[in-house]
């Protein structure tokens, strides 16, 4: 389970991104604490500002603590032309740090005094992998697309602390008021974007936030964050298989076990301070504990005042036009393999600790949901075929992991913000990767590449996937039509790019858009009705 957020890095050079850059004309910004100095994208006509820190570095006495707003400033240029270190994780090949709280801002050439609307992107990987220097992440793309619609906007990614650097939690740290710092790197840089977002062209009363997986997640917390109160940062919000109601928060005293593991490994167990003998270690020190332990927020109740299905009850979250969705087979990439009849699914799903799920609610779920697709379709793109290797029921199991984590939360979203009077737009992702092995799926994850505008060159070799890249092209339009004028239909190009108009979601009439490469669609969002309705009415025995 807590394997569902990572992902794969393609093997892909950016330098064929970069390649272009020239030194003839620097592209300059002017915020109030100094001037950055950027570099220009000759082939893209585009500006790149890049490893911004918008905190002070989060080491010695700041380190888990929330983070801290910029307190120098300079005179002369402050070089913004590579990006900065990537946040402490394990088993990547980023440059890493524990300085690394930076941003970066791509915007087209010739924009610097203009008022664009800026779309800002939260990488996902579980909130403990993940960097904004990430290739597939390159914001390059999209921001082109809507350079060649006329309809120009800027973006920005943000790196935030990840794993025990952002989510450590021990009563000290609770105590301080320190718990659920990544998530608050991630509010400081909003706050940045509102107070520096203008010297870069950019307007920050049009602030659309955008994520996948954690990255949706976190933006889930932040639109229940403060009991719902809105501080402006964002304006709308796309989200992208994941929300509040998935993400794994574990009370206090779940992480008794690996702090105790963790600071008898660093030395800081027998101490009396704990928190203080911690933020000593140096960095590498720390690093070389590599606890295997998966840290996650938790109710602190200040940032997060209760739990996310509570305030969702309680009407307590933010409220603006959404933008969500989710793959058609996003359980695939979670579900335990060899289950081979209702036993062996009963036994897994019982061993979902994070979850809660009792006896009862998970005969109820194998009789909502039978292993026969006929019965209750789709299951997605995944057919009848029986794979024995994977077992005899793994759709069935899939169907029933995926709804729980992530289906069920979309679909219950979309209600909660359609019935608060906000505009909606909900998806299914349907289009597997084009080398896909059988049994051919839509697992989490597969969109990004499209939504990414084929960055990482992972869309199929063209022309015979020519339509893949037309989806792609599609998805980005829909974005950007939804950043500029808050409705995917409305803008340039989306009609042209091959989308069918995209109906608000309905309470009397829910809709999804199917997101095909083989000709995109419009479907009546009630699939799996009785199954996703259960799993949201049970929602607090999920996760409280």
């Amino acid at each position: 389970m807590r394997r569902l957020f990572s992902y794969v890095l393609f093997a892909t050079n950016i330098s064929s991104i970069v390649r272009g850059l020239s030194n003839a004309s620097i592209p300059i910004a002017k915020t109030p604490n100094g001037t950055f100095a950027g570099r220009y994208l000759a082939g893209w006509d585009q500006d790149l500002f890049l490893g911004i820190p918008y905190a002070q570095p989060p080491t010695g006495p700041l380190r888990f603590r929330w983070p801290q707003a910029p307190n120098s400033s300079w005179s002369g240029l402050k070089d913004a032309s590579q990006y900065g270190y990537s946040c402490y994780q394990y088993n990547t090949a980023f440059n890493l740090s524990e300085d690394c709280l930076t941003l970066n801002v791509i915007r087209p050439s010739g924009h610097d005094g203009s008022r664009l609307p800026v779309l800002v992107w939260i990488f996902g990987g579980g909130l403990y992998t993940g960097s904004t220097a990430d290739p597939q992440y390159n914001l390059s793309g999209i921001v082109r697309n809507a350079q060649d619609t006329n309809t120009p906007i800027i973006a920005v990614s943000i790196n935030y602390r990840l794993g025990m650097w952002g989510f450590l939690q021990t009563p000290q740290i609770l105590a301080e008021g320190s718990s659920n710092a990544g998530l608050l790197d991630q509010r400081l840089a909003l706050r940045w974007i509102q107070e520096n977002i203008a010297s870069f062209g950019g307007d920050p009363n049009r602030v659309v936030i955008w994520g996948e997986s954690a990255g949706a997640q976190s933006i889930g917390l932040h639109l229940n964050s403060y009991g719902g109160r809105d501080d402006g940062l964002f304006h709308a919000a796309i989200m992208e298989s994941g929300g509040p109601v998935g993400t794994n928060l574990e009370p206090l005293a779940y992480y008794t076990s690996p702090v105790e593991n963790l600071t008898r490994t660093v030395g800081c167990w027998a101490v009396t301070d704990q928190l203080a003998c911690l933020r000593s270690l140096s960095s590498s020190a720390l690093f070389a504990a590599r606890p295997s332990q998966v840290w996650n927020p938790i109710v602190d109740g200040d940032f997060l005042t209760a739990y996310p299905s509570t305030l969702m009850d309680e009407g307590k979250f933010i409220k603006i036009p959404l933008l969500i969705g989710a793959n058609s087979d996003e359980g695939v990439s979670f579900s335990v393999h060899g289950l081979d009849n209702s036993t062996a699914i009963f036994n897994s799903l019982m061993s979902w600790r994070s979850y809660a799920l009792t006896p009862a609610s998970i005969r109820t779920l194998l009789e909502l949901y039978p292993n026969d697709p006929a019965e209750e379709p789709p299951y997605g793109r995944m057919g009848n075929d029986t794979y024995p290797k994977y077992g005899l029921e793994w759709r069935r199991d899939a169907a029933i992991g995926g709804d729980i984590v992530i289906i069920g939360q979309r679909r219950k979203m979309c209600e909660y913000y359609t019935r608060a009077g906000k505009d909606v737009w909900s998806y299914r992702f349907d289009t597997p990767f084009w080398n896909a092995s059988a049994p051919v799926s839509v697992p989490h994850f597969v969109n990004v590449v499209f939504s990414f505008q084929n960055i990482s060159g992972a869309l199929g070799p063209l022309p015979q996937y020519q339509s893949y890249k037309d989806l792609s092209t599609s998805i980005g339009r829909a974005y950007i039509n939804f950043v500029t004028q808050g409705d995917p239909n409305l803008g340039i190009g989306s009609k042209e790019a091959g989308l069918p108009n995209w109906p608000r979601y309905s309470l009397a009439n829910p809709m999804n858009m199917v997101l095909n490469s083989n000709g995109s669609f419009v479907e009546r969002d009630a699939w799996r009705k009785e199954g996703i309705a259960f799993i949201n009415s049970i929602s607090r025995e999920l996760l409280a």
